[in-house]
């Protein structure tokens, strides 16, 4: 600080003994000639006393050399230099007012004083929260946006201002104007790394991610740093490019392994994308760097739980239940999850309630947005355990809740209770509440394509399509939709017009994860169609990107069982979509299929068993276990399955109804009826 002074006070000579330290001529004359050794020598005193103040943390010392710039200014009025330097001591000291004062008298002797305006404007810039309450102040930031308006009225080219501008329209929430100014900077210099991110920052702020990294791309190759980098990282994250999200944030640690935010990026990137190895010794890194971060023991737990390794996964939730908040809503939250995993369903709900109960408030206005928001998705996620269980009464309440708990989640609870009505085969109810939700909420994507695929549910294919057509803009957005669309066209068997909707959303996929999508949909849909060898290429394709897709090896596996072909390694492709998802009720069914194809009766029917716990509606169940019973000489108890299974059916949504299942039940009742009745007549016949 002394050698700051010393040279400013010696920069201050020298422009004194030049005659420099005044501004230029202003337009009127000066009533006296300024004495300029007079200037200096109560500039020098003011600047010691500054320093001293400094120093010792002395109000009467800054006070002193706020009245020794005064003097100066008396000895020298026409020096601009001097009066900025009373303002900034003025805004440094708190004294606004009197700042403001100083620079307007300034100003309105010479209103083109561009450097003053600089000053005033970084004045109010810096005063822009109130103090002590973190509040915006309006009138400040108008003012400040008022002085860089005219800076760049009077100087066009200069790009700090323009950058300020640009933040304080940000501030402001005008984004437009923001845009325009940053656009602007590039155009004065098209090399400002800092007009580049700013833009970058706008975009992310609006949404425009394709924007922000456009930006970001062009600074990371000029200078690749890992601020840049990380930044890039995050904008390819948020438009749902996992890939090169993870490619720039390694980079972005590799240069930078002490970016600890960085590296929190990465680490959260690598879970997204489920690489869960490598995601692991990111997180015990930051765990190495700050040990007393909660969030980085739920990722591990998470990981864990991923990798089904449920102790360690414990082990970790404890640790960060440890170091949490008392009211931290993660932590209880990750155990639900965790139990579900573990398949403790009712230890989950018991856990659940218990959160919603602890967070609950005396009344509805007592609740934050975000609290509303959080108790919506707890109820969510109970409705869901429920159904889950087949509690559809219990589910319907919970659902019904979020909407009770925030408003806001109203489109969500519709879109769950269809799926509960359909699950519980009130089909007349899922259509009803579904109209219901589309007239209220016409723009909504997800109520759209629910009510879609139900219309196809309902014998209604060409309706649904309609719907999810009218949505399509031909771009890259449509691709998720369009794979929608093609399974209502499934539903309604219009399979040639599923083909090509598949086809139009391949041309869209870009990233491993869309492609895996649509090879799946397209696997399902040759399936349907009984190409089993053109669907089985398509499935190999996504266990070729993902060789963990438990849907993919399931679908794989039981598609290769029901034909009675390979069943060793459709046994294989089974055994490890259940490693995947021990409790999938429909895993479960496959892997009893396979050991009945293998006539290994009673690994079949417990696995049968098992399955039913988990869906006792699905009448390929069913009617599987009654094969089971059938072939073991359990013919009652096959009887009783089969005719289960005829009522699941009846009971289906028209496009789930296949009448060539159904003619099979049939034919095996009849058959079993007949048998049993001549074993009856053959016992009552004497003998």
């Amino acid at each position: 600080m002394k050698l700051k002074l010393f040279a400013r006070c010696a920069v201050a000579c020298v422009l004194a003994s030049t005659g420099l330290l005044r501004a230029q001529v202003p337009a009127f004359a000066p009533s006296k000639t300024p004495d300029r050794a007079s200037a200096y020598y109560h500039f020098a005193m003011a600047h010691l006393y500054e320093q001293l103040a400094r120093e010792y943390r002395s109000l009467d010392r800054l006070n002193k050399a706020i009245e020794e710039y005064k003097l100066a200014i008396q000895a020298d009025p026409t020096s601009d230099f001097l009066s900025s330097e009373l303002v900034d001591l003025y805004a440094e000291a708190g004294r606004l007012q009197d700042a403001v004062a100083e620079a307007e008298s300034v100003l309105q002797r010479d209103p083109k004083n561009v450097q003053m305006r600089r000053v005033l404007g970084r004045i109010y810039r810096g005063y822009l929260a109130e103090p002590g309450q973190g509040r915006l102040n309006e009138d400040l930031l108008r003012r400040a946006i008022a002085q860089y308006e005219k800076i760049i009225e009077l100087d066009p080219k200069d790009v700090e201002s323009h950058l300020h501008l640009a933040n304080l329209y940000r501030v402001n929430r005008d984004s437009v104007k923001a845009e325009q100014m940053l656009k602007k900077a590039l155009e004065l210099d098209p090399s400002s790394d800092e007009a580049l991110t700013t833009l970058a920052s706008l975009y992310s702020e609006i949404g425009d991610n394709a924007g922000a990294i456009e930006m970001l791309s062009r600074v990371s190759k000029k200078n690749p740093s890992s601020k840049v980098l990380a930044a890039l990282g995050a904008a390819y994250s948020q438009s749902n490019q996992p890939e090169k999200a993870v490619e720039a944030l390694e980079k972005a640690v590799q240069i930078d392994p002490s970016n600890i935010d960085a590296r929190r990026l990465l680490a959260q990137s690598l879970l997204g994308a489920d690489q869960y190895d490598k995601a692991l010794i990111q997180y015990q890194t930051l765990v190495q760097n700050d040990p007393q971060d909660p969030r980085n023991y739920v990722s591990l737990s998470q990981i864990y739980r991923h990798r089904r390794a449920f102790e360690q996964a414990r082990e970790n939730l404890e640790k960060a239940k440890a170091l949490a908040p008392a009211d931290w809503i993660e932590v209880p939250y990750n155990e639900v999850i965790l139990l579900e995993t573990e398949g403790k369903t009712d230890q989950a709900i018991a856990v659940l309630e218990k959160l919603i109960q602890s967070t609950a408030k005396a009344g509805s206005a007592d609740y934050t947005a975000r609290e509303r928001s959080n108790r919506a998705f707890f109820y969510e996620k109970l409705g869901m355990l429920e159904r889950s269980q087949e509690n559809f009464a219990a589910a319907e309440k919970s659902f019904r809740s979020m909407v009770e708990t925030d408003p806001e989640s109203a489109p969500r609870s519709s879109v769950q209770l269809v799926d509960l009505f359909r699950a519980a085969r009130e089909f007349d109810r899922a259509l009803s509440e579904s109209e219901a939700a589309f007239k209220k909420y016409p723009k909504d994507r997800t109520v759209l394509l629910v009510r879609a695929s139900l219309l196809g549910d309902a014998g209604k294919a060409d309706k649904g399509a309609e719907l999810i057509r009218s949505q399509l803009k031909n771009d890259p957005s449509d691709r998720d939709l369009l794979l929608t669309l093609a399974q209502v066209y499934e539903k309604g068997k219009m399979y040639a017009e599923a083909a090509a909707a598949i086809e139009k959303a391949k041309t869209y996929a870009q990233t491993k994860e869309q492609k895996r999508a649509v090879y799946f949909t397209f696997g399902s849909l040759l399936e349907r169609q009984k190409l089993y060898d053109e669907a089985e290429k398509q499935f190999r394709l996504v266990l070729d990107i993902d060789p963990d897709s438990a849907e993919t090896l399931n679908y794989l596996g039981y598609m290769l069982a029901d034909r009675n072909v390979r069943l060793d390694e459709a046994h294989d492709l089974i055994k490890k979509a259940l490693e995947l998802d021990p409790d999938n009720g429909a895993y479960l069914d496959s892997l009893g299929w396979v050991y009945y194809r293998q006539n290994k009766l009673d690994r079949a029917e417990d696995m049968l068993r098992r399955a039913l716990e988990k869906t006792s509606r699905d009448p390929t169940v069913h009617d599987h276990l009654g094969d089971v019973f059938f072939k073991q000489g359990k013919i009652r108890q096959a009887l009783d399955e089969w005719q289960r299974s005829l009522r699941e059916w009846e009971a289906s949504s028209k496009a789930e109804i296949n009448p060539e299942e159904i003619a099979k039940i049939r034919k095996k009742l009849d058959d079993v009826k007949v048998r049993l009745a001549k074993e009856q007549a053959g016992v009552r016949q004497p003998q």
